[in-house]
């Protein structure tokens, strides 16, 4: 796969944006989901790719009301059933996740693949004001909490979380292997502590 060029940003900025072309690109279309899909920009760009695509967030205020690409649907991701999907999208939500949410919703992905964007904890978090806790072990995964934001003025916080969990690197790498995932990486990371990881299932 292709070097993306360094600089993209938090959001939808380049790198972000090419990274996930890139790894959607080597799946046929067919039935995906988006989950905590945000205000729908890769839901929009799988639909124009030939997806069928359904988007899920619990805060609907954000889709587009004029988007009839994508079947919108307001509601918790970790209740979500996903065994109609053939590809799940995890872009941005996994760190906005508790340890055992995280383990869940592997295990309701289990022999589809995702593509993952996340943070780890790898202490580069670059110039962001990241509110991380010293190192925790939790179900036998190494990390640090993240204090979330608070929920009412920050849309991008969790839902229903005050503290989430981000995995150390080779931590995540072991949280997927246990859950039937081999792991490509995006290099060069479009942020310090952030980077797309396609996630395969291991075919026995």
């Amino acid at each position: 796969m292709a070097d993306v060029p360094e600089g993209g940003t938090h959001g939808n900025g380049p790198a972000r944006i090419n990274w996930f072309q890139q790894m959607l690109g080597l799946f046929p279309p067919g039935r995906l989901v988006d989950l905590g899909s945000g205000h729908g920009t890769f839901a929009r760009d799988a639909a124009d790719a030939g997806w069928t695509v359904t988007a899920i967030d619990a805060r609907g205020d954000r889709y587009p009301t004029d988007e009839r690409r994508v079947n919108w649907k307001v509601g918790d991701v970790r209740t979500a059933d996903l065994t109609d999907f053939d590809l799940i999208l995890c872009l941005g939500l996994f760190y906005h996740l508790t340890v055992d949410d995280q383990i869940d919703l592997l295990s309701r992905c289990s022999g589809r693949p995702i593509i993952l964007d996340t943070h780890v904890a790898n202490e580069r978090k670059g110039g962001h004001p990241f509110r991380l806790t010293d190192p925790v072990t939790v179900r036998g995964y190494t990390g640090r909490h993240y204090i979330e934001p608070d929920q009412a003025s920050h849309s991008p916080a969790s839902w229903g979380n005050e503290l989430s969990f981000w995995p150390r690197t080779r931590d995540l790498y072991k949280m997927l292997a246990d859950h039937g995932y081999d792991v490509l990486t995006g290099t060069p990371w479009y942020e310090p502590s952030r980077t797309f990881f396609l996630c395969l299932p291991v075919r026995s």
